[in-house]
């Protein structure tokens, strides 16, 4: 029999069911499962030449996030009346995709300021993204707290509140997934006054695709979202849903979507073509952070190499008095 609070909320696509979840669900568990142990690898083997790319490491927990997400909604179709598992599962299918939108931004930041390092690294400009990105976790503790608080009220006007909420965050979100895209534009059209401050290896064009297709493949996604959010429920739909409301829309829109630019980072390997060095600050602190860790590796080479010529220096001294101390025993 169904909870009360069950007729009150509207899941998209509907409340799961092992008949039409389980088996899904259980693959994207498995794909993002691999995702997240193929991230790790590269993060771990970039540790131990020194290659340090946070950004493998956000992968990693989006890709786990992804893996509780898959978990908890199998958990939820199993057990469907069961108000904690609702929550905790639509929470995370909103709010893990967050992680990638940051990570494609900040990519897009670093093409600005390769391409325009005087503009890119403006006061002006920095301030802009700062508050950008400290928006996103006050406007996450909005949508978690509009999210529950619906699972739970009996008042119209507060659930249309939690309702605006959700979709005044949800509008936040999407305008930060296509964000990228007018600005790696604008970093390629305008006319360069300066010469680009290169950064990881690849050409910029390069860069500018993998974040461009990331981008537009995030947008699709975080503009479904949106746009269903916006429509109204409508008591016909039970039993005539609209095409956005049929399941394979949640997943392609969501779990696929987000599956393809993770492939996307890992097979155009991110870690090289967005690393910049530590302590990057300012105009030309990529190439001259670049140039500085090449003659420290050269110097620790020379140094290397001056150990190993003492070394076998002595090795070589030792086998010469072995071997006269053996001739004057004998004689």
């Amino acid at each position: 029999m169904s909870e009360p609070w069950m007729k009150r909320v509207h899941v998209a696509q509907g409340f799961p069911k092992p008949s039409t979840d389980a088996a899904p669900t259980a693959v994207f568990l498995g794909l993002f499962f691999i995702g997240a142990l193929t991230n790790i690898f590269i993060f771990l083997r970039n540790n131990k030449r020194g290659h340090k790319f946070l950004f493998n490491g956000l992968c990693i927990g989006f890709c786990m996030a992804r893996v509780v997400t898959t978990s908890l909604r199998l958990g939820w179709m199993y057990n469907l009346d069961n108000r904690g598992l609702a929550i905790a599962a639509t929470i995370f299918v909103a709010a893990g995709v967050l992680l990638l939108f940051i990570i494609n931004l900040i990519f897009a930041q670093r093409i600005l300021r390769g391409l325009h390092p005087h503009l890119g690294w403006s006061k002006a400009l920095s301030r802009v993204f700062l508050v950008l990105y400290i928006l996103i976790p006050l406007l996450l503790i909005m949508v978690v707290t509009a999210s529950t608080q619906s699972f739970f009220t009996t008042h119209r006007a507060t659930a249309k509140a939690d309702l605006n909420m959700q979709r005044g965050a949800s509008t936040y979100f999407m305008f930060l997934a296509f964000l990228p895209i007018p600005i790696v534009i604008f970093a390629l059209a305008y006319p360069k006054r300066n010469d680009p401050d290169h950064f990881g290896q690849g050409h910029f064009w390069l860069k500018s695709g993998v974040v461009l297709t990331a981008s537009i493949l995030l947008t699709l996604g975080a503009a479904f979202r949106t746009g269903t959010i916006f429509i109204d429920w409508k008591q016909e739909f039970a039993t005539n849903p609209p095409w956005y409301n049929a399941k394979w829309c949640f997943y392609f829109f969501n779990f696929t979507v987000e599956l393809i630019v993770i492939v996307l980072y890992i097979a155009l390997r991110i870690d090289l073509l967005f690393h910049v060095p530590n302590g990057s600050k300012g105009p030309y602190s990529y190439s001259r952070g670049k140039e500085a860790a090449e003659q420290e590796a050269e110097i620790r080479g020379l140094q290397r190499s001056s150990t190993d010529r003492v070394s076998r220096g002595s090795e070589v001294s030792h086998p010469t008095f072995d071997a006269n101390a053996k001739e004057k025993v004998e004689v």
